[in-house]
Formats: structure tokens, sequence, C-alpha cells
């Protein structure tokens, strides 16, 4: 033990008491002296036994003295280690030591990992002190924030969707810090009872809780399922038991959303948005939540034609997840209503300017014949109708939506572009949390058409009958008449202003409300070509088409009426409109020349005829509805029709082939029963590709698309449709090698093509090509010597033709990965691979252009760089292994181990699996052991699986244990349960 220090001389147990005994030591000696100079005393040997007991018992009441004394100084003193007159302090025992502890431990838990010096606790509790100080300055500024914010609604008056008082939200007047310790009674009957009080609403909020969980998972069921008035009902009903849940309130902005209930769902994402900004001091504590939050108000205020507060929201919705792809799809698309908006108010401006300098009037002469036909009735319209202009206005109205601006300025409502910038960032409460939006005061004219279009819907439907043969408007009612003129007139003009605005991404996605209204009329046979342009545009836009798949999840009858279409075999369905005038009008141009004939139909094949709208139409709704599981629920019941009707277009040579096999493509994004009734078109599709990837056939077609006929190849979407099959349904892929499917894949292989445009036909016929050879040759080990060799000669020739870089990775991904698989998969093709003239230089040239800069992030985990390189590294791994065996002793991949051990380590998920299996085959090569130690290759493997070892070593004790163990299987049903 190390020898007392000052602070061992201050224990107890010296001092006065020590100064006592010797003050009685030297009277007693005193009277002893007396006594022998008196006489008193004459027994000397008594008197020196008594001396010698006197001694002894001196001696031990010091023995006993030094054993507390050293007991105080093992066992020290409680305390917090807030002064500074001890050596140690035990932070679990709360006790302060005078002296060096033997073996560095505490005596009363005898553990060392809670021993602090006197230094060290003293700066743990300065740094503390410094922490309380900065609490304490942000607690005052709270303090004063919330004040302002008080006083300012003082001011501003209360808003529409601020109710600070439901949320009861409160910020402490005086600092707990303050107070002290709470000095709490004992035995106190009244602390008792608010003790128990205290418990029992707690056991309330506990069942509140509880219970608004479960009316937010009634909702998400709602949701699932369509219904989305229902899924608002129970989010309602958990806010009443939780209004702090932000879930609830985004959840619910969503079904508002989806019922076009804008200011609802502004309302309920204000209340997370000015939850965050003034409580939580900004979005990063609930950035989910908070970006929700933002994504939908814009949505609601896209809905509204707020286009700038909707370009603010999703700025504020990109700080916080930068990279997310639908917000900055979002944000660009509300950029150009924004712009769109700002044209149409200086259209406005012009015109109104032109309009208050000169009139110059313009005579024209009538033509009485205007006058005639339905308008020409009295119909009972609103002032804004369509139906309240004449032909010649109708007509105008026309011809003057072709020009973009009159556009912008037919679909802009007055006001909705107000110029006003971005709130600064100081300002606190801001436009986030005092966002306020008024009623459309003055509609646009396209809202005059969207009401229009609604009107004709519902007297449509009065005027048709039921399943009972019932009709709500009868023949004989006044109505009757005025409801059918209206619906005669105004339907076919509201379609035609709606096509023409189609044109543009932000104006057709603004004519998206009259969907619900214009699918139903489809019956109508008058009105089925315009629909069905309408419905093909809509499908086309990425907007639109969400909407057309939830109104189909929720109505999925209607897309029967597409199915039918497509099974039509009427001849006005197969053939484009006008067709035949335009047949008739070739033969009497035949005398005046052929180019003038071929013209006229060339003019008339250009349009496409309403069996195609319709395959497009569905091929587009299922390519979006395959994200929705709504939809594919609902939609389950209608995909063998569907199938069935568009394998009557799978016929080679047929100019619906190619949409047909599209749309089976997108179809097959629907599930596996989806692909299972694909699969049974699968012989189908190949017979179609065989056919025309005949030389003879495919030169025809060709010149056909040369000549600009409106003939398109259906080759790339034959081959589409195949890829699809193979990765959705593999046991596909028995049939179709049974069929000879591999030899008309790898003869369309076309290296020329690799020397093409990146967009065109051939190129992306041999990408999908190469595709479907890859998935081919792994499952045919018995592939023929000439079929290998002309594959191996296809892709040498196209690395040959490729300059390698970022824009040409997604051209050489699929020839890479059909030579992989081919030397991978088929017995003895790697000799026969090392063997050939195959240029290696040319995948060294690939490998050192794919070296990644830095380490990748999660997202670009599955890019098409990563799976080069993954493949790559299974390549170089069998020759590593071959070379090991005693093959090609010349070959020398030196210069790739150093590639190959970088890209490890700058790697993530499946590829670095496959580099890992690289390094390791390059480290059992004793040509290449070396190269790898030195690159400490095998230390990164090793640390790179250690988390995955760990890991699955975790899961197999936790396994264990819930094995051998009842209590730590019931906790574990319980954890699941909540």
């Amino acid at each position: 033990m190390a020898p007392v220090d000052a602070h061992a001389l201050a224990a107890p147990g010296r001092g006065n008491k020590e100064i006592e005994e010797w003050s009685n030591e030297v009277e007693e000696v005193t009277s002893q002296i007396r006594g022998i100079i008196d006489g008193t005393i004459t027994d000397f040997e008594a008197f020196d036994q008594q001396l010698a007991l006197k001694e002894r018992a001196k001696q031990i009441r010091q023995e006993e003295s030094q054993a507390r004394r050293q007991k105080f100084l093992l066992n020290g003193s409680e305390g917090k280690g807030e002064g500074t007159k001890y050596k140690w302090w035990c932070k679990r025992c709360f006790v302060e030591y005078l002296i060096d502890l033997p073996e560095g431990k505490c005596t009363r838990c005898q553990q060392s990992d809670k021993l602090m010096s006197q230094e060290a606790r003293r700066e743990e509790l300065m740094g503390k002190l410094e922490v309380f100080k900065e609490e304490k300055a942000k607690h005052k500024w709270r303090k004063d924030k919330w004040g302002r914010w008080k006083k300012s609604q003082a001011l501003l008056g209360k808003s529409r969707f601020i109710n600070y008082k439901a949320w009861e939200y409160w910020e402490p007047d005086t600092d707990s810090e303050e107070e002290g310790d709470p000095i709490v009674p004992r035995d106190n009957p009244e602390f008792l009872a608010m003790e128990a009080d205290l418990k029992e609403r707690k056991r309330k909020q506990s069942e509140k809780n509880l219970t608004a969980e479960r009316c937010r998972q009634r909702g998400n069921q709602c949701m699932k399922e369509g219904d989305y008035v229902g899924a608002i009902e129970n989010y309602e009903e958990g806010l009443e038991y939780r209004r702090d849940c932000k879930a609830l309130w985004t959840n619910k902005a969503l079904a508002e959303v989806k019922v076009f209930r804008w200011h609802d769902a502004i309302g309920s994402c204000n209340k997370v948005i000015e939850y965050a900004e003034i409580f939580e001091e900004g979005f990063a504590k609930s950035a989910d939540a908070c970006f929700k939050a933002f994504t939908r108000r814009a949505t609601a205020l896209r809905g509204l034609h707020k286009w700038e507060d909707a370009l603010n929201d999703l700025e504020d919705a990109l700080t916080i997840f930068p990279k997310n792809k639908e917000a900055q799809d979002l944000l660009e698309k509300t950029k150009l209503a924004c712009q769109q908006a700002r044209n149409g108010e200086t259209c406005e401006d012009r015109r109104q300017e032109e309009e208050d300098g000169p009139v110059r009037v313009e005579i024209e002469e009538s033509d009485e014949s205007e006058a005639e036909g339905p308008e020409a009735e009295s119909i009972d319209a609103p002032p804004d109708s369509l139906g309240q202009l004449s032909k010649s206005e109708f007509g105008q109205l026309l011809k003057s939506l072709e020009s973009a601006a009159e556009r912008s300025v037919f679909c802009a409502r007055p006001g909705e572009f107000s110029g006003q910038t971005k709130p600064k960032a100081d300002q606190w409460v801001g436009r986030k949390i005092d966002l306020k939006v008024d009623e459309v005061a003055q509609p646009s004219r396209l809202d005059g058409v969207l009401k229009d279009i609604e009107r004709s819907c519902i007297l449509w439907k009065k005027r048709r009958p039921n399943a009972d043969g019932r009709r709500a408007m009868q023949d004989d009612e006044p109505e009757s008449k005025d409801a059918d003129a209206f619906v005669e007139l105004v339907v076919p003009r509201a379609l035609s202003v709606l096509l023409a605005l189609a044109d543009n991404d932000h104006h057709c996605s603004l004519t998206a409300p009259a969907l619900r209204h214009v699918w139903p009329m489809l019956l109508v046979e008058d009105w089925r070509y315009q629909i069905l342009s309408l419905l093909h545009e809509w499908s086309s836009r990425s907007i639109t088409v969400r909407s057309m798949a939830e109104f189909a999840s929720r109505y999925p009858e209607h897309v029967q009426l597409l199915i039918d279409i497509v099974a039509s075999e009427r001849k006005e369905d197969a053939l484009p409109p006008g067709f035949e005038d335009s047949a008739k009008k070739m033969a009497d141009k035949l005398g005046l020349g052929a180019d003038l004939a071929v013209a006229e139909v060339r003019k008339a094949l250009l349009r496409k005829s309403p069996v195609e709208l319709a395959i497009l139409g569905l091929g587009n709704l299922c390519s979006q509805g395959a994200s929705l599981s709504h939809f594919k629920d609902q939609i389950s019941g209608y995909v063998a029709p569907m199938v069935a009707a568009l394998r009557r277009h799978l016929r080679p040579m047929d100019w619906r082939c190619g949409a047909a096999a599209g749309a089976l493509c997108n179809l097959l994004r629907l599930g596996k029963a989806a692909a299972e009734e694909v699969e049974k078109c699968s012989e189908l599709l190949l017979t179609a590709l065989r056919e025309e990837a005949k030389p003879e056939v495919m030169a025809s077609l060709k010149a056909m698309q040369g000549a600009d006929c409106g003939v398109q190849l259906a080759t790339s979407r034959l081959l589409g449709a195949l890829v699809n099959l193979v990765v959705v349904q593999p046991g596909a892929l028995v049939g179709l090698q049974q069929m000879g499917a591999l030899e008309v894949a790898a003869g369309l292989i076309d290296p020329e093509a690799y020397s093409s445009a990146p967009e065109s036909e051939a190129l992306v016929v041999s990408t999908r090509a190469c595709l479907l050879s890859a998935k081919l040759v792994a499952t045919s080990p018995d592939l023929s010597a000439e079929l290998e060799t002309g594959i191996l000669r296809h892709v040498q020739q196209i690395l040959e033709k490729v300059t390698f870089s970022t824009e040409s990775l997604e051209t050489v991904d699929p020839p890479v990965r059909l030579l992989v698989t081919l030397v991978t998969k088929i017995p003895g093709a790697v000799d026969r691979f090392l063997s050939s003239s195959f240029p290696l230089a040319k995948l060294s040239e690939l490998l050192q252009a794919l070296l990644p800069g830095t380490h990748l992030a999660p997202e670009d985990e599955a890019g098409t760089a990563s799976r080069l390189r993954g493949n790559l590294s299974l390549l170089f791994g069998v020759l590593s292994e071959q070379q090991a065996a005693g093959a090609v002793p010349d070959l020398d991949l030196s210069p790739q181990v150093a590639i190959f051990v970088e890209m490890l380590r700058r790697e993530r998920g499946a590829a670095q699996h496959n580099l890992g299996v690289c390094v390791t085959k390059l480290a059992q090569n004793p040509r290449y052991r070396d190269q790898v130690r030195e690159l400490n290759g095998l230390e990164s493997l090793h640390q790179i699986q250690l988390p995955k070892v760990n890991a699955q070593k975790e899961k197999e004790r936790k396994m264990h244990r819930l094995e051998t163990s009842a209590e730590d299987r019931r906790r574990e049903i319980l954890r699941r349960r909540a």
C-alpha cells in the first residue's frame, strides 16, 4: 500500500482524541512520581506489572485505532465526487477513496470499470456544467420563441388550420433545474393518492396509445382496399385518442389527397410541420414524417393550382431527403407548371393591353347554315359552358388551343401566379406553419370544361337504362329533352378540348379530374375513338396514368371496356378511322399517279385504330398499376380475359403484334398469376419473333419503316416480353429451350448495332437478344459448338466496337452477362474460351473503367456498374482457378489483382460477395498469393465478412435461447405481438 498522505492523516481517529490520551498519560506519570517520593508506592514489582499492563492496553488501543483507520481508508466514504479531497471515486457505488486502492479496484463492488480519478471526475462535472448552461440557454430561447409566437397569433387572429389548445403543448415558465431535487414525503396519504392518480393516468394514456395504433392499422387496411373515406374516418378516430401521432396526420393527408379534399389535406400536413418547426426546432428529428407532410401538402397545393407554394414545399422536402426520385420528378413538373402559369399571366396581360387599345372592327359574312344544329336550340347550360358557343366560336376556340400560350391562358386561374419569393430562413414563424389557402375565387376556362363533362356524365347515366332496364330520367320527363341535347352537344366538344390540352404534360395533368367521368362513356359508339385517344394520352404520362390506375383499382369493371375493344373483331375497331374513305381516295388518285395514292394510304395508316389505342392503354395501365397492391388484387379477375384478347394479335407481320407484346410485357408485372397466363402465349411470341427474325422479312419491314408508312417493328417488344417472362417465370425457360428460342435469340445479336445511335431500334433488339440468350444459356448444358462459337464471336466483336464510358455501360452489360454465363455455366466452355483469340485486354480495359473512385453509397448498390463488376469478378475468378489447376500458364492476371482488391473494399452487396470469391481464388493461385497479401486483400476480406459472421452467430445464439428457455420464448412472443 502507498504511504499515508495528508488526506489519510485527516481521517477520523486522530486529532483531539490523541491529545486527550497524551494529557492523561502525563497526569498518571506525575502521580506515580509523587507516590514514590511520598513513599506510598513500596512494592515495585507489582508496580512494574501494573505499568506493563497499562502499556499493553495502550498498544491494543493503538492497534484497534489503526485497524479502524485502515478499514475507513479501504471502504472509503459515500459522496458524489464533487470535492477535491480524495484520490479515487467509484461511479457505481458513489464512494470516495483517499488512498490508492489495491489492484486498482473498488473495495465494495470489486470492479474497476467505473473507477475515476479526482481529475477525471472534475473534468466530467465541468462538462456537465457546460451542457447544463447550453440547455438553460436553449430553454430561455424556447420560452422567448413561444412568447413571441403567442403575441404574433394574438395580432394575426385565429388560423383556420392551427389550433394549439387542442394540441395542449406547453413550455414551462421556469427552469426545473433551478428548483433543486424534489423532497418526496413518506407515508403521506395525499402523496400516495397523487401517485396512484399518476399511475392511473399513465395506464389510461397507454390504452389510448394502443387504441390510436389500432385505428391507424385499420386506416392502413382501408387504404390498401381503396376505401379512402373509411381510412379518413379511422385516422380521425385515432387522432381523438392521440393528437401528437404524426403518422396519423400524414396518412390522413394522403387519404384526403386521394379523394381531392385539398384543403383538409393541407390542414393535416400543417399539424405535422408546425409541431416539428416549433417544438422540435427543425425537421431532422422527424425527418420521414416531415418529408411526407411536405410532399403531400405540395400535392394538395398543386390540386389548388398554388404552384409557388407547392414548389417551396418540394424544395423543403428535398432538403430532408435530397435523393428522393419521386420528389425530384414532382419538383420538375411543378417548375414547369410555374412557368406555364407565368406565361399565362403574361399572355393575359398582353391581351388586356391590346383590348384597351384601338378596336378594329372586321365585318364578316354570316352563314345561316351555321345556326343550324343542336346548339341553335335552347339548352339549359351555364354561362361559361361549351354549350353556349356557336359552331364558329367553338372552331375558333379549338384553333386557338393549337398555340401553347393560348393553352396556358385557357388552363390558368386568375391570380394563381403570385410571383412571391420563398421566405428567408430566419423567419421562424414563416410559410411552413402559417400557410393559408383561400378558396378558388375565379375558376379557369378549363374548370368550366371539367364541370361540363361532369354534368354530361351524370345526365348520360340518368338517361341510360340500368341493369333492371330502368332509367333514372324517363323520356316523358320535361328535362329529358334538354338533357339529351346538352349531352349530345357538349360531350364531343369537351373531348376535343381535352385532347387539344393533352399535348402538354402539365396541361394533360390538369385534365386528369375528368377521367372518372370520361371513361364510363366509352360505351357510346360515337365518342369511342375520342375517348380512347384521350385515355391513351393519359396513360402515356406519369401523373395521369397513376390516376387511371387508382380509378381502375376502385372501379375495375371499367377495364373490361378496354378488353372488349381489344377482343373486338369489328371492322370499325380494327381499322383506323376514315381508312375506307382514304382507300377510296387512293383508288381515285391512282389515275393521277402512284405517289399521290401512296401518300393517301400513308396518311391513313399513321392514325392508330381503336384496338391499338385500347392495347396501348391497357399496357400502360398495367405498368403503373404494378406498384399498387390494391390494383393487382382487383385486376386479378381480368387477367385471363385480357391475355386471351391480346394473344389474338400475336400474329407474325401483324401491325398490332408489337403493341400486344408490349402489353403482355407490362402485364407480367402484376404477379405470378399473370405470369402463368402470359406463359401460355410463349409459343405465339416465339413464333412471331422467329418470323420477324428472317433476313428477308426484316429487310422488308425496315424498308416499310423507312418509308414512314406507320409500320413499326415488333421485334424489340417481342424480345422484351420473353425476357420479362423468363425473369418472372423461370419455369418458362424449359419450354422455350425445347422450341429453339436460343437459336432465334442468338441470331438477333447484331454487333453492327453497337455502332448506331444509343436509342436506335437495332441496338435495343441486340441488347434484349443478349439478355434472353444469357437466360437460355444458363439452362442449356448441351449447347452446340457452332452456337457457342457464334456467341463468343458476337461478344468479341461487340467489345471491340464499344468505347467504355459511363454512358455505354448499359449497352455493355448484356453482352458481358452473356459471356460470363457462357463461360461459367457450360461445361468445358472455359477451356474453349481460353484457347480462342478472345481479347482479354478489352476486358481489362473495361475493369479499369469500372474502378469506383469512392466507396459506393447504398443507392448505388444495384447499379449497372456494380452488376458488371460482379460478373467480371466471377469470370476472372474462374480463369484464375483454371490457371491454378495447370491450364494456360502464359495467362497473366497480376495487373487485375490490385483492381479487384480495391473494388472489394469499395463495393457493397452481391457484387462485393462475388469480388470476395474472386480475391479468394486469386489468393489460392500461387502466382498471385503474395501479391494479394501485399495488398492486404485477405485482411480486407476478413473485415468485410466479420460482421456477417457475427450476425450469423448472434442469430444462432438467439435461436438456441428460444429453443431452451421458456422465458425467452414468452418475451419474444410479447415483442412480436407489440
